[in-house]
């Protein structure tokens, strides 16, 4: 569905953490903050949906592994998923009065071109087993669930791997 109202760009810290801070939960919260840095040193990419000039929307980016991003405990494949001609799509979420209106296409889409613009060939994902709207999401967009495992940093709940090619 195609949403006309809703634009999406490059995350303005100042001015999006407010909105951001309504809809993430604590643990998103944390990354809001986390980010700032990583992006200001080039190593993580963030984008916005914008609707009526406030955030509704983000997904964040990482293309290089940093300790300081709360990755506890980091295990191979974060690591692997964050260097070389790999992209790590840490999260994406959308406020919920929005979610099945288009702007998760949205912000993929638009992620999925700055990683193939930086030079990313794969991006990955870890999304919850049970998250089905996600999974629907991410099949829809062409992503392919490459296998499911319990991470060691949430190892009571399966998490689906998924890559896009770019």
């Amino acid at each position: 569905m195609a949403n006309d109202d809703v634009t999406v760009r490059p995350i303005d810290f100042a001015r999006d953490e407010a909105p951001l801070r309504s809809f993430l939960g604590e643990r998103d919260r944390m990354r809001l903050e986390h980010c700032e840095a990583a992006c200001q040193a080039g190593d993580c990419f963030v984008y916005v949906a914008e609707k009526d000039g406030l955030a509704v929307g983000w997904a964040v980016v990482h293309i290089k592994f940093r300790g300081d991003q709360d990755w506890d405990p980091p295990d191979d494949d974060t690591r692997q998923f964050q260097q070389g001609d790999n992209a790590y799509l840490e999260n994406i979420e959308v406020t919920a009065r929005l979610r099945s209106s288009g702007v998760g296409a949205m912000l993929l889409e638009a992620v999925q071109a700055e990683a193939k613009r930086r030079g990313k060939r794969h991006l990955w994902l870890h999304t919850s087993e049970n998250n089905k709207k996600a999974h629907t999401l991410f099949d829809r967009e062409g992503w392919t669930c490459e296998r499911s495992v319990y991470p060691p940093w949430k190892p009571t709940s399966r998490t689906r791997i998924y890559r896009k090619e770019l």
